[in-house]
């Protein structure tokens, strides 16, 4: 499965698979990339949009395309960390750019990332910046993200170009340097500073972008027991579907400060079937 597709279920082997991608508007392309495959590996990346151009040939979707897939691949190998996985992603795509693109420039296409690989019924995980890995074990879900990314929404409203290029110029200096945040991007190392670790005894586990992630978020329409629920029994689209539902209630954004009507939103949803366990590769 790979984020080509708008949204799809399966049953593979002892673990159920649901994932949904969609852009914001009709009128833009999805920055936005998921995956999930048989071997309990999943992946969200939430492309960054940028404002004052990227510097390179290649816009987000390429790289949140390219970087997805690599990634996808090598968090399948069981010898390797998610640490090790998503910065030998970062370094293949780098090596992809061509001459057309500056990678120094403080735009140029990076993504926040939520990975997940399940191994038996233990969930390992890794979230640079604000994307998001919810782990449910039976209890309250675990919710797993990094907050440092600054989000100055206060008096936004949806077309407010002015105060949103002033937000991303703000973001874009603080990026992947000490006292700021860290994405992909560029460099490789920056996979060192996400947030990692294990939860055992899992039942379902779900990858989210911020997008997807609103209606407990910025939102505040659902508790994140509500989500998890809603995802796993309903499915990640049902979920997009929900959230886009309550962003049309305030098209201006004045009960919600945000600077788009509706975000990119991205989900994916490994269940664990009743009984069994989902085995690494």
């Amino acid at each position: 499965m790979n984020g080509a597709i708008a949204g799809r279920d399966a049953t593979m082997g002892p673990m159920r698979i649901a994932l949904a991608s969609t852009p914001g508007s009709a009128a833009t392309p999805n920055e936005d990339w998921a995956g999930a495959s048989a071997w309990g590996v999943a992946v969200v990346l939430d492309g960054l949009t940028e404002a004052d151009g990227t510097g390179c040939e290649h816009g987000t979707p390429w790289y949140v395309r390219e970087l997805g897939g690599q990634l996808m691949r090598l968090a399948a190998r069981p010898d390797g960390s998610l640490t090790e996985a998503l910065g030998g992603a970062i370094a293949l795509v780098r090596d992809s750019h061509g001459p057309g693109c500056d990678l120094t420039h403080a735009g140029s296409p990076g993504a926040t990332a939520a990975v997940a690989r399940w191994r038996d019924a233990a969930v390992e995980y890794l979230v640079l910046s604000d994307a998001y890995v919810v782990v449910d074990a039976g209890t309250e879900p675990a919710v797993l993200t990094d907050a440092s990314m600054p989000d100055r929404v206060d008096g936004a409203a949806p077309h407010d170009t002015d105060g949103f290029a002033a937000v991303i110029r703000e973001r874009q200096r603080l990026r992947n340097r000490p006292g700021g945040y860290w994405v992909a991007q560029s460099d490789p190392s920056a996979a060192t500073q996400a947030l990692t670790g294990v939860v055992a005894d899992a039942t379902s586990v779900v990858l989210l972008s911020d997008g997807a992630a609103a209606l407990a978020t910025s939102l505040g329409a659902l508790s994140w027991r509500e989500l998890v629920d809603l995802a796993v029994t309903r499915g990640p689209a049902e979920l997009i579907a929900a959230t886009r539902e309550v962003e049309a209630r305030d098209p201006h954004g004045r009960v919600w400060p945000r600077f788009k009507v509706h975000d990119d939103a991205s989900a994916v949803v490994l269940h664990r079937t009743t009984g069994a366990t989902a085995r690494g590769r």
